[in-house]
């Protein structure tokens, strides 16, 4: 069998393994949200108060720059994690046995990943094209203007992600939760970088989200007719100002220089995934774990063979438990539940949650919910996703949930320890809001303690896994605390926390998490 038959192979399995999960469904379903969403103009493309007329070219444009933006920040999570589905199920062990090699293997896995991309940048277009259809302002559609955008840049950055993914999973410490952050800003932090760097201006086609290269055609098109335009160029929702004066764009005129430099983001995309095969331990643990200690034998080396046992062995007698063997202990639960939450742990992360503890105390009640806080509750979001699914993360669900009454013993135990760590990783900032006699802070940060274990709880049962509290919290984390969003802004960095409205949320949040254990337990 030849390598792109391998390859092939390999990647199609994968792809339908994939396309079946209900994840995949989820994900379609948000970018069918989008699409939904600029139909009815809630996401706009807009320069200024100009925007262009509604035909191919302008829409497919609009919808590339959506996929990129979504698809390219989210759509990571969803094909990252393809590698290690293969080392806990066993498939990667039986794949070692064959002379399969690290290169095939990745290829085929990140051939898969921008399968699955792709699939959800197809749904995206063909909602640009029913969108085309309701806006009426030109329901003539141009294939070609309309899938040049698609095909030229959003294309390449799904094979840079998909390479991405491929090279997260193979480096050790950037397979788990904390590759998941540092992707996420790794992404939000390279787009103003990029704006911002007057040198890399001059190359906008290099840029792989494609807001450089469409910024600059788009702004060379309604300068030509509208000299006044200044320059603004904005993607978002209703925060975008309404433009008052609509132009027509025909796309960009697509040179060999444009072509050339969106089309090597797919050589790098290659490159990295053979960057990746140099870390990739090919499910050998030898590679990644110490060799085992071999244990002293108490015995010499030439014992002598046991006796014959064609005798009856006695009947074993077990002690019965006494009563208080048998006693339920609530705070024996829960000091079993914050060691697992915080054992294990490097010092330095210690040493620097202590720090942060010590920031929130010395500085001053302002500085410390804009800043410090935001910092402290960022900082132990590893330590918070392991709520809820760490059970099915370590395969001992069958023992967790066959135990007397896991539901009501061990569920809330798990709660109270993440609320008890959220509080203990905030005393410092709760001591300062008590001595400013800041008492909004004070509720505000009740209220975000109650919020964040709660929404890793549910977040944990339901998805089995931590990566969906990572992705929920980082992204209300930013939005909220970091972009002042009041109603995202949980900790009350620069509003009141709207406790009337995360304190209920978290309620239902614990609520949810009870009805999911509960299915587990049933199914």
């Amino acid at each position: 069998m030849n390598a792109a038959r391998i390859i092939y192979h390999l990647a199609r399995a994968d792809f339908l393994e994939r396309v079946r999960r209900y994840s995949f469904l989820v994900m379609l379903g948000l970018v069918v949200f989008l699409g939904y969403q600029t139909a009815i103009g809630n996401m706009a493309l807009e320069l200024g108060q100009y925007r262009g007329e509604f035909n191919s070219a302008w829409v497919g444009a609009m919808m590339s720059l959506i996929g990129t933006f979504f698809i390219g920040w989210f759509g990571f999570y969803m094909v990252k994690g393809s590698v290690a589905r293969d080392r806990e199920t066993g498939v990667g062990q039986i794949m070692a046995t064959t002379p399969l090699t690290r290169p095939l293997y990745l290829l085929g896995k990140w051939f898969s990943n921008f399968a699955v991309l792709m699939a959800m940048v197809a749904v995206l277009a063909l909602a640009g094209i029913v969108i085309q259809l309701l806006q009426g302002e030109n329901t003539q559609i141009n294939l070609l203007a309309f899938l040049d955008p698609f095909f030229f840049i959003v294309m390449p950055l799904m094979a840079l992600v998909a390479a991405a993914a491929v090279l997260f999973e193979s480096i050790p410490f950037l397979q788990g939760g904390f590759g998941n952050v540092v992707y996420f800003f790794a992404f939000i932090m390279f787009v103003p970088l990029f704006m911002e760097n007057n040198a890399l201006k001059n190359y906008p086609a290099f840029e792989p989200i494609g807001l450089g290269l469409l910024a600059s055609e788009m702004g060379k098109a309604v300068t030509a007719i509208h000299p006044d335009y200044n320059g603004d160029f904005t993607l978002g929702g209703g925060f975008v100002e309404q433009a008052t004066t609509t132009f027509v764009w025909n796309g960009i005129h697509w040179t060999p220089e444009f072509i050339f430099a969106r089309f090597s983001l797919i050589v790098i995309a290659l490159a990295l995934t053979f960057l990746a095969a140099l870390f990739f331990d090919r499910f050998d643990p030898s590679r990644t774990k110490p060799r085992s200690v071999r244990m002293k034998s108490s015995a010499p080396d030439s014992a002598p063979a046991p006796a014959s046992t064609s005798q009856a062995l006695p009947t074993p007698h077990l002690t019965p438990l006494n009563k208080s063997a048998n006693r339920f202990s609530f705070f024996t639960v829960l000091t079993a539940e914050l060691k697992l939450l915080l054992k294990g742990q490097r010092w330095w992360w210690y040493a620097i949650t202590g720090g942060v503890i010590i920031a929130c105390f010395v500085n001053s009640s302002s500085v410390v919910r804009e800043i410090v806080l935001p910092i402290a509750w960022v900082w132990s979001i590893l330590v918070w996703s392991a709520l809820g699914n760490r059970e099915i993360h370590n395969n001992v669900q069958q023992l967790a949930f066959s135990s007397a009454s896991p539901l009501w013993r061990q569920l809330p135990a798990q709660w109270l320890a993440g609320f008890i760590v959220t509080l203990l990783i905030a005393s410092g900032a709760a001591l300062r809001f008590v001595i400013d006699g800041d008492t909004i802070g004070l509720i505000a940060l009740i209220s975000g303690a109650l919020f964040i274990p709660s929404l890793a709880l549910a977040s944990g049962v339901w998805s089995g896994t931590s990566k969906l509290f990572e992705i929920l919290y980082m992204v209300i984390w930013y939005l909220g605390p970091l972009n002042k969003i009041p109603g995202l802004d949980f900790i009350g960095s620069h509003s009141n926390g709207s406790p009337h409205i995360f304190i209920p949320f978290s309620i239902a949040l614990i609520a949810s998490a009870i009805f999911g254990r509960s299915r587990q337990l049933r199914n």
